[in-house]
């Protein structure tokens, strides 16, 4: 566990060098939801148990955000408000996460499950959507279009690995169309 949570201030550091150094292609990879998110998932994942992994979701996003802002500061540049905020909404969205990951692995009603599976992919989805439809005049559309992609890759490897039945699929599959609407509605609000 340890090792996990290191991981997330080293990712943390990559995603300030990421920002000034990656090609244009990438950038979006370094200044986006979605590879914190998935960051979270592969914390949480180290979580033996219920407390555990939703502990390690929760804290993923705060370690990345402190890992970004200590190396952003040490550059140079000036520590941001939003540090707080985004830490915020580190914990929130990584607690999910741990909490989409304990029902995958406990699978206690395929309907649970269905909507676990549909979280992470969703969130993915509604961010690539806004890329797409929001902010591609400034943003690379291959980043995008890739992210949506992996999405639904991310979604299908899930249903096949973690659902058994043809209805709770598609309850996945409506969960995460859900989803990534409302995270499209909150991206354009944010």
């Amino acid at each position: 566990m340890p090792l996990a949570l290191v991981g997330a201030v080293i990712a943390g550091v990559a995603m300030s060098w990421g920002q000034t150094y990656a090609p244009d292609v990438l950038a979006p990879l370094f200044n986006s939801a979605a590879p914190v998110v998935a960051l979270s998932a592969a914390v949480a994942w180290a979580g033996r148990g219920a407390v555990s992994t939703i502990a390690l979701g929760a804290a993923a996003g705060p370690l990345a955000m402190l890992g970004y802002y200590v190396t952003a500061q040490v550059r140079g540049y000036g520590m941001s408000a939003e540090l707080v905020f985004w830490s915020m909404a580190g914990i929130v969205i990584g607690s999910l996460v741990g909490i989409a990951i304990v029902l995958m692995r406990r699978r206690l009603h395929p309907l649970a499950t269905a909507a676990a599976v549909a979280w992470m992919p969703g969130l993915a989805l509604g961010e690539a959507t806004h890329g797409l439809t929001r902010i591609a005049d400034t943003t690379p559309v291959a980043y995008w279009w890739a992210q949506a992609l992996l999405a639904v890759g991310v979604l299908v490897w899930l249903a096949v690995t973690r659902l058994t039945t043809l209805a709770s699929r598609a309850a996945a599959v409506f969960a995460t169309a859900g989803v990534a609407a409302v995270t499209w509605v909150v991206f354009g609000i944010a």
